[in-house]
């Protein structure tokens, strides 16, 4: 007996961090924003931070922001963040 495996099925059951392994993320926590994949900062305030992900930037809008921490895998954007602007 031959068993037809259904395709839908697989993509369901695939882990959601396999599908955005290597892919910029975003993750808004309280007053704090994380930004993995980041390339750049591009322009610095306290309220207006851009950063570039490659293809993409992002703008957050706000008052007091700030980068709380900055590595190879990220960042960490801090404060009343107001608004956040996706540009290609």
């Amino acid at each position: 007996m031959k068993f037809i495996k259904n395709k839908k099925t697989e993509k369901e059951n695939k882990d959601p961090l396999d599908y955005y392994f290597g892919k910029p993320r975003i993750e808004m926590s309280g007053s704090e924003c994380l930004v993995d994949g980041l390339e750049k900062i591009i322009e610095y305030s306290n309220t207006k931070i851009t950063v570039s992900l490659g293809s993409q930037e992002i703008t957050f809008w706000g008052d007091g922001l700030k980068i709380n921490s900055f590595t190879r895998e990220g960042a960490v954007v801090q404060g009343n963040i107001t608004s956040m602007e996706f540009s290609s």
